[in-house]
């Protein structure tokens, strides 16, 4: 193409470009008057609105435990079985325990028996006890008496005779012996003192005689004396009743039959395994006939009522956020459930993942909806400021000019058009927000549909 030709186009386009666009408006408005205007209108009126974080996180509960046993043994008896719900004391697992229930039932036998002897001394003797302890004193005190009239008159009259004849055999012998004539040999003055010698000593045992009889037997006066001292101390003890050491004793031995019944006791319950509080099997990891060393985790048990709710709060929101505050949960598995929450723990230490920092933030779950399981994903929205009573407007009537930090909404003119007007928000919920100022209850604010001046939120 030749250079003039060139200039000649370009001086034609450059001709025809304001034609083009005086046309194209042209059309625009004729297009425009002839349009009615399409307006979503909206009356403006009082009612609650909330500010609030949300966040997203999964169902937890609030105790898992790994149970073992503390001694080895064969598990012999297995009574539950993965998802079933067990209340605290429910046996989970028996190991082989014969030896430890046989060393229960002795002691708790032996506690019986010294428990027995203790209600008897505390109970004193009973009337037949006493009865026949005073027998036993009348019985002792009879024979003292039977020991000591064992010797009669005649018996004592035979022993003073004969010891009175003794006598005189011996005056007798005494009275030759000084009587003898003298001049005999030695021998007859020798067989004299001898006969003297004789008479003396058969004199002095019938004196001995004499006094025994008159004396009675001591040997057996004293045994009969000590028994009834004897049967009269027993019968003081019965009437006294128990003493103070002796209850003591009692007591004593109660005590160590019931230290060795709680030492049987606790080694028989080392050989069961019980759930320590209410929950769920979650996992069973043996089976009956296995032997199972002290620590290994044989079963895990979940507390699944309540649940709790742990969500991750970006860290410009957590400083928002107090223990205490309300929460509204859904979840994506029940959307039609709404349950109420209550935050409880707030993490003081944040976690990092791939740059983004949150707070772990946990909620309680007031909930007890059989439905509910462990690891479901919920979204919670944690209620930082609510008004009851507010002059509200939905956020897709009001346009936001953040570089500003202003608001506005298209009141509804009588001719049907819209006029753009300022307004103050209060607080800025999901849906609603607050109007402090700029707008009137029943004011009748609208969005043109039809047109691109729709106004909205954080536009």
């Amino acid at each position: 193409m030749s250079v003039s030709r060139s200039i000649f186009v370009l001086i034609i386009v450059t001709l025809g470009l304001p034609l083009v666009a005086f046309g194209l408006r042209a059309n625009q408005a004729q297009s425009s008057a002839s349009a009615a205007p399409q307006v979503e209108q909206y009356i403006v009126g009082r009612g609650a609105v909330e500010l609030s974080v949300s966040a997203l996180g999964t169902m937890q509960p609030y105790q898992t435990a790994a149970l073992s046993f503390t001694i080895p043994g064969r598990i012999t008896e297995i009574p539950v079985v993965v998802g079933q719900a067990v209340t605290p004391g429910d046996v989970l697992l028996v190991q082989a325990d014969e030896p430890l229930r046989i060393a229960y039932q002795q002691a708790e036998l032996a506690l019986m028996s010294v428990q027995l002897q203790l209600d008897d001394v505390l109970d004193g003797p009973d009337e037949g006890e006493i009865t026949i302890a005073r027998a036993n004193v009348t019985a002792a005190q009879s024979a003292v008496g039977a020991v000591q009239g064992a010797v009669s008159s005649a018996d004592l009259q035979t022993a003073q005779l004969s010891y009175q004849q003794a006598q005189a055999a011996v005056a007798a012998a005494q009275e030759a012996r000084a009587t003898a004539p003298g001049g005999q040999d030695q021998a007859a003055y020798d067989l004299l003192d001898a006969r003297i010698g004789q008479a003396s000593f058969n004199a002095e045992i019938a004196r001995l005689q004499v006094e025994r009889l008159q004396s009675g037997n001591p040997a057996a006066v004293g045994a009969a004396a000590a028994r009834v001292a004897q049967a009269q101390a027993e019968l003081d003890r019965l009437l006294a009743g128990p003493m103070q050491a002796e209850i003591d004793r009692a007591v004593a031995a109660v005590d160590r039959a019931q230290l060795a019944l709680d030492q049987a006791q606790a080694a028989w319950d080392r050989a069961r395994l019980v759930a320590p509080f209410a929950g769920i099997i979650s996992a069973l990891n043996t089976e009956i006939g296995a032997l199972v060393a002290p620590g290994f985790a044989v079963i895990e048990l979940t507390d699944a009522t309540p649940l709790h709710l742990t969500v991750q709060v970006d860290e410009i929101d957590v400083r928002q956020i107090v223990t205490g505050m309300p929460a509204r949960i859904t979840l994506d598995a029940l959307p039609e459930v709404e349950l109420p929450g209550v935050v409880d723990e707030i993490a003081l230490v944040a976690t990092n993942e791939s740059g983004i920092v949150s707070f772990d933030v946990r909620l309680h779950v007031d909930a007890t909806d059989p439905r509910l399981r462990v690891g479901m994903t919920a979204e919670a929205n944690i209620i930082i400021e609510a008004e009851d009573d507010a002059l509200i407007v939905p956020n897709q009537y009001i346009r936001l000019d953040r570089a500003q930090g202003d608001a506005y909404v298209n009141l509804l003119q009588p001719d049907g058009t819209l006029l753009e007007i300022p307004v103050t928000l209060g607080l800025q919920g999901q849906d609603v927000s607050q109007v402090l100022a700029g707008l009137t209850e029943g004011a009748v604010i609208g969005v043109d549909l039809a047109g691109d001046s729709l106004s909205i939120f954080g536009g």
